[in-house]
């Protein structure tokens, strides 16, 4: 059971590859939205709600694909990645104008559905880029559910490097990373090549040696009408 704890970096709990719940029954709350976000070591999920009475019971299930049932239809809903998590609200609606689709991109979190919003059960479905451990806690004034999905702590780069879901290449965060070349990753431009630095002077030695052949010429040519 996750409990509200105070917004610490030291008083976190630790990653666990289990599924995760928590919340108390008797609350009823409505989702004002939901934030993804990259930070060192880990892309984090938080479900904000409307009010500061606590946050409704929740399950958080890991899966092995990036498929989902959506509630009341029964219809699949495929998202990007290999691997999932299933977020399921109870007691709970979602506002109008949360966005039901997020497509981040994140080294591990690639996107995030509302796959339910049925007899105030709201479900959510995430797509990973593989299966990852997660930490689960809750956060109060205002009410937040938080999820936390474990990155490699070197993957804050791997979002940038394509639009594409993990099988670009197969290549891992940290491989990725380092195949942009500082100046690009820097400035968005690739740095210029220049010119060496012994060009402009032998463009210089060029030109006078063009200048004194041409003073010579015009003196031979004088001595010759004399």
């Amino acid at each position: 059971m996750a409990a509200p704890i105070s917004a610490s970096a030291d008083s976190l709990p630790a990653f666990g590859c289990a599924n995760a719940s928590g919340g108390t029954s008797a609350t009823a709350a409505t989702i004002s939205g939901v934030r993804i976000a990259h930070h060192d070591g880990y892309d984090r999920l938080v479900i904000g709600f409307a009010t500061s009475n606590g946050v409704p019971s929740y399950t958080v299930q890991r899966q092995a694909s990036s498929t989902f049932i959506r509630d009341a239809s029964g219809a699949s809903a495929s998202l990007e990645g290999s691997a999932g998590i299933k977020i399921v609200v109870h007691n709970a609606d979602i506002m109008p104008g949360a966005p039901a689709d997020q497509k981040p991109r994140l080294p591990e979190v690639r996107e995030m559905a509302n796959i339910g919003n049925f007899e105030r059960v709201a479900s959510y479905g995430v797509g990973l880029r593989d299966q990852a451990c997660i930490r689960v806690f809750e956060l109060s004034g205002p009410s937040r559910l938080v999820i936390d999905v474990q990155t490699p702590p070197d993957a804050s780069a791997a979002s940038t490097l394509s639009s594409e879901p993990a099988a670009v290449a197969g290549q891992s965060a940290a491989t990725a990373s380092t195949s942009v070349p500082q100046d690009l990753a820097a400035t968005g431009q690739p740095a210029s090549t220049g010119q060496h630095a012994s060009a402009p002077l032998a463009l210089i030695a060029i030109g006078l040696l063009v200048l004194m052949s041409g003073l010579a010429i015009t003196g031979i040519r004088r001595f010759a009408r004399r």
